[in-house]
């Protein structure tokens, strides 16, 4: 009889377990967006680069010289990178070449002039990457103006 009342009770308590309350849906939310990490001070500071420089190809292509100065670029030295590592030793030397090179953009009083100087700062990228973050060399190459 114990046996009989012990097992009554455990299916019982299976019984309830299972129609506790209904299912949970499967499909996702609709509204639902997935949270993406922000991006470092540095890693921002580079896609606005990126962006400036894109333009200015684009500015530089059509014979126009590109008067646009970010001043964030600056900051680049303090920056956070987005893993220590990314920011090492020696960083500081290829970080003011570049200012200097980007200096030299907005001096340029010739678009043949601004476009060496531009190409001048594409290389200076591409330095300071090959040694600190590689990835994204092969769109950095895509900056030069032919």
């Amino acid at each position: 009889m114990h046996k009989i009342l012990t097992l009554s009770f455990i299916l019982g308590l299976i019984a309830l377990a299972s129609c506790s309350g209904p299912e949970k849906e499967s499909t996702p939310k609709q509204n639902w967006t997935p949270e993406l990490d922000q991006p470092s001070e540095l890693a921002q500071i580079m896609r606005d680069m990126h962006e400036e420089a894109t333009n200015r190809k684009i500015s530089l292509e059509q014979g126009q010289l590109d008067p646009t100065l970010s001043e964030t670029l600056f900051d680049m030295i303090t920056a956070h990178p987005t893993k220590p590592h990314m920011k090492g030793e020696g960083y500081e030397p290829y970080a003011k070449s570049f200012i200097g090179t980007y200096n030299q953009i907005h001096t340029a009083k010739e678009v043949s002039v601004q476009i060496e100087a531009h190409n001048n700062m594409v290389d200076a990228c591409i330095a300071c990457h090959s040694q600190f973050c590689d990835g994204p060399i092969s769109r950095i190459e895509k900056l030069y103006v032919r």
